[in-house]
């Protein structure tokens, strides 16, 4: 089960395409230096109940150097356990990328939960500032909204 995160804001928001690989390429000794480490997409029809969760009607998906969520919180939620050095440097490469897009698209909101459960409910909410996603303690919870706060104390 992989974690699915979206993010929402009052404006369109840009699209970064994710590359095809071919079906064995996370099973090559180069995954993950030649991953993409982060995408964005439209809404497929089986994520549209995630729109609930929001208060803004720009939508997208984000995805990490592994395609899905995952990668944002490798490292960072089992420390002790997720310590291979190559998946570390691309997991917070995916994390920098994330954090720049949050920044500079202005995005509002983030929702993650575990794919297939976009239409059920909020279990947490807290409000962040870009630079505590980038913190590496900070990970994200399942069905968690979080609010950007764009204010942060210099």
């Amino acid at each position: 089960m992989c974690l699915a995160l979206y993010r929402a804001s009052g404006h369109q928001m840009q699209i970064i395409q994710q590359r095809e690989y071919p079906k064995d390429a996370m099973s090559s000794p180069t995954w993950p230096r030649e991953a993409q480490r982060f995408h964005t997409a439209e809404l497929r029809p089986g994520q549209e109940a995630v729109r609930a969760h929001f208060s803004h009607p720009q939508v997208l998906y984000a995805g990490s150097y592994e395609g899905c969520g995952c990668g944002f919180d490798f490292g960072r939620e089992y420390p002790e356990a997720e310590d291979e050095p190559e998946q570390l440097i691309a997991a917070a490469q995916s994390v920098e990328e994330l954090v720049r897009y949050v920044r500079e698209l202005r995005v509002l909101q983030i929702y993650t939960c575990w794919f297939g459960d976009e239409a059920q409910p909020t279990l947490h909410e807290r409000t962040v500032t870009p630079a505590t996603l980038a913190s590496q303690e900070f990970f994200f919870r399942e069905q968690e909204l979080l609010s950007i706060d764009h204010v942060e104390p210099r």
